[in-house]
């Protein structure tokens, strides 16, 4: 358990200094040297690009770390592994392929309000096809134990990468044109570094010798890698589509706002994404042995701690959000996205809310119909944001993904209830919504004379004492409760 608990640490260390490095280059560094349609065209090629690349996978990183166990030898596994980097490479060529004959209907979708984004085809292209690749080197990662580089190369070293682009753009050693193209050299050079490591770590080969494929192992193959490749797909629809309809309808520059105000509303859902890590292997175990009990104390315990943290995040960006639009670069243009933010926001706390119900599909006999659900979510977000974008702007892009999410969240709820009969919900949940709807009424109003910073620091450090001394007090969550008297007991003995 030595090596899991040191990935799981070193892991959640390099995703939040990787947020870290992500609010740091959308709030400040972007908006500080790059007009706000350049930050939709950055935006644009790359989310474009994670929209078709899950289709190009094939679902083929799913599948090598299912069957890595019945791989017994260095070298069987090779050779799937290049058969499954061969399948990928064809599927790039064939969407490059017809990415090239319908470029007219593509240049005709973006020529009314983001005409410069054809010239960056070639770019997408390539992180397409770099960005599948890298997925499969980090599944083969993953079922080698090891999480590190490839966490590191995707939450750091790719936003890194991105700040030296605008940087070289602030003190000209080059032109915007040059640093659209670093795009794809970036996701090259993590791709490359990847694949040196696991060569040199994990002795990984390129095998072209596929005697041990034969019929039934290309058919569990491919049968795996369909409903994998579908369920990336509907994911990357649900987290990007909204920046290609975006920038089609409204251009780049609103893309730019649409893009800055999502990531800041992103922050909410933190907490819950290590909190799931943690939860998972627990929901598989009692599930399998059909602990319906422990199921439901998991679900119901998930469910409140997650809205804590949730709920404490929502009030601290939202009372918050008026004096880090006068705080940012361009802060006054970015604020048009203002409903994106709070829309965001609400769509991840009722995430948190509805707790772990994806984990209890999953490790179930129902695990399918995640995927009916999420092809739903993602196929009533397209068709959302084709009727609001044009009426409502910015705003009907944030309120299509609250509704797709909310839709998303209650299927999955519902079908845990009826199948199961277990809820996220406790006499907790209520007075926690109260509370948390009066500090937020009460901060929101009050008001802070400082300068935009001071404002931030001085609201923030009381809504948080108040928050978490009242949900210690009313006893919310026992979970929380006992982190908050281990906390204070590591401080008194520090004394």
């Amino acid at each position: 358990m030595g090596i899991v608990i040191r990935q799981s640490f070193w892991s959640t260390v390099i995703a939040y200094v990787g947020v870290l490095v992500g609010y740091f280059n959308t709030l400040y560094f972007r908006p500080e040297f790059l007009e706000l349609g350049e930050i939709g065209l950055f935006t644009l090629v790359t989310a474009n690009a994670m929209l078709i690349s899950p289709f190009c996978t094939a679902g083929m990183p799913g599948t090598f770390i299912k069957y890595f166990p019945d791989w017994a030898d260095t070298r069987t596994r090779n050779q799937f592994f290049t058969f499954q980097v061969l399948v990928i490479l064809g599927l790039n060529v064939l969407i490059i392929l017809f990415g090239f004959i319908g470029k007219g209907w593509i240049a005709a979708y973006f020529s009314e309000n983001s005409p410069e984004y054809v010239k960056y085809l070639g770019v997408t292209a390539v992180v397409i096809v770099v960005n599948s690749l890298f997925d499969m080197l980090f599944s083969v990662s993953r079922s080698q134990m090891g999480i590190l580089v490839p966490s590191f190369l995707r939450d750091i070293f790719l936003r890194m990468g991105a700040i030296v682009l605008v940087a070289g753009l602030a003190f000209n050693w080059w032109s915007f044109e040059v640093a659209m193209l670093g795009i794809g050299v970036n996701y090259v050079l993590a791709m490359l570094i990847l694949l040196g490591q696991l060569m040199h770590t994990a002795n990984l080969r390129f095998s072209f010798d596929f005697s041990k494929i034969d019929k039934e192992w290309k058919r569990k193959i491919f049968d795996f890698g369909w409903y994998s490749m579908l369920l990336a797909l509907s994911f990357a629809v649900l987290t990007n589509v909204s920046y290609m309809q975006v920038a089609a309808t409204l251009g780049d520059r609103s893309n730019g706002i649409f893009a800055t105000c999502f990531f800041i509303g992103l922050v909410v859902e933190m907490p819950s994404r290590n909190m799931m890590k943690i939860l998972s292997p627990m929901f598989s175990k009692s599930m399998q042995a059909g602990d319906m009990e422990q199921v439901k104390r998991m679900y119901q315990k998930g469910s409140i701690t997650m809205s804590v943290f949730g709920a404490l995040l929502v009030i601290g960006i939202l009372t918050n959000l008026s004096d880090l639009f006068a705080f940012i670069p361009q802060g006054s243009g970015i604020a048009e996205g203002f409903w994106v933010v709070v829309a965001v926001c609400c769509a991840k706390m009722a995430l948190m809310l509805f707790g772990p119900s994806q984990e209890i599909l999953v490790y179930s006999p129902h695990y399918r119909v995640t995927l009916y659900f999420q092809i739903g979510s993602a196929i009533a977000l397209t068709l959302l944001n084709i009727v609001m974008i044009p009426t409502w702007g910015l705003t009907g892009a944030g309120l299509s993904y609250l509704a797709a999410i909310l839709a998303h969240s209650l299927m999955k709820y519902v079908f845990v209830w009826k199948r199961f009969q277990v809820s996220p919900f406790t006499e907790k949940h209520l007075p926690l919504l109260l509370l948390s709807t009066i500090i937020f009424l009460v901060f929101w109003f009050a008001p802070f004379p400082f300068s935009p910073v001071i404002n931030i620091l001085v609201r923030s450090a009381l809504t948080t004492l108040i928050f978490v001394f009242a949900v210690w007090k009313m006893n919310i969550s026992p979970e929380i409760n006992q982190l908050i008297r281990a906390t204070f007991e590591k401080i008194r003995l520090l004394k």
